[in-house]
């Protein structure tokens, strides 16, 4: 991601580290899974309208997924931090059952390479939602407390 110079300052002096940790990692897989569903569109393992809904679909569920993600203001640190909270946890277990059964939800319509190839896009779709939704987020905090400027 290309970043400002200003606003990398403003993010390391403002935000968590291992916030800025979590949303990189999710920035670095969501590169490699974008890889495999572009490879697996040239090789005709999945149509580009399928692997756009599995994407599409995704993203609001990432959006939705962040929107209870508990990021806040820390006032002893002056920080933007997130923490795990119960809603997290069960929405990780969620997803986590979801992974292991897609089969069985999408396997009616979806079939062997193809059924994987949708699962990157719906995935792809999840990080691309929960990085956008995050980093909303955190701006928003930053500019209630005037680290920001106003739109």
């Amino acid at each position: 991601m290309i970043i400002r110079k200003k606003t990398r300052e403003l993010s390391r002096k403002h935000v968590n580290k291992k916030l800025i940790f979590k949303l990189r990692r999710l920035a670095i897989v969501f590169l490699i899974i974008s890889v495999i569903i572009i490879y697996n569109i040239l090789s005709g393992v999945i149509h580009p309208l399928l692997a756009l809904a599995g994407i599409l679909a995704g993203y609001w569920i990432g959006w939705l997924l962040a929107r209870f993600s508990n990021i806040h203001w820390h006032e002893e640190t002056g920080k933007v931090i997130s923490k795990w909270n119960r809603i997290t946890i069960v929405i990780l277990i969620l997803y986590l059952i979801f992974t292991f059964s897609k089969t069985w939800v999408f396997g009616h319509w979806l079939h062997g390479s193809m059924l994987t190839a949708f699962s990157f896009s719906l995935a792809s779709g999840i990080m691309t939602g929960r990085i956008i939704s995050i980093r909303k987020q955190i701006r928003v905090i930053l500019r209630e407390r005037g680290y920001l400027k106003e739109k």
